[in-house]
């Protein structure tokens, strides 16, 4: 089990308990190139990024993106705005519904 940095905000609280639940293990502000991702998830190569509360600039999250989807290791990179557990949760598993059919 994975324990989050205690600089969690509330949102990638959330975000971390879904995983757990999920049963998927995750590295938690992990380093690519010269960014920082909220999440990293090795075996689905996929990123996941805390977008809530605080924003973020759009400008520079398509820049990043573009920049990490070079990368190999990188397949998909899902940005989460729900906040609340009920929310995050069912928007992380519909991700991960759309990985199993294959879309």
């Amino acid at each position: 089990m994975n324990l989050p940095p205690k600089d969690f905000t509330p949102q990638e609280q959330q975000i971390a308990k879904c995983l757990e639940e999920f049963g998927l293990r995750y590295n938690p502000q992990h380093y690519f190139l010269n960014y920082t991702v909220d999440f990293w998830i090795p075996e689905l190569n996929m990123i996941i990024e805390a977008d809530g509360v605080y924003g973020h600039y759009k400008s520079r999250d398509i820049k990043r993106d573009m920049d990490l989807m070079q990368l190999s290791a990188v397949e998909y990179i899902v940005h989460i705005e729900e906040t609340t557990y009920a929310e995050v949760k069912e928007r992380l598993w519909q991700v991960l519904l759309k990985l199993e059919e294959g879309e």
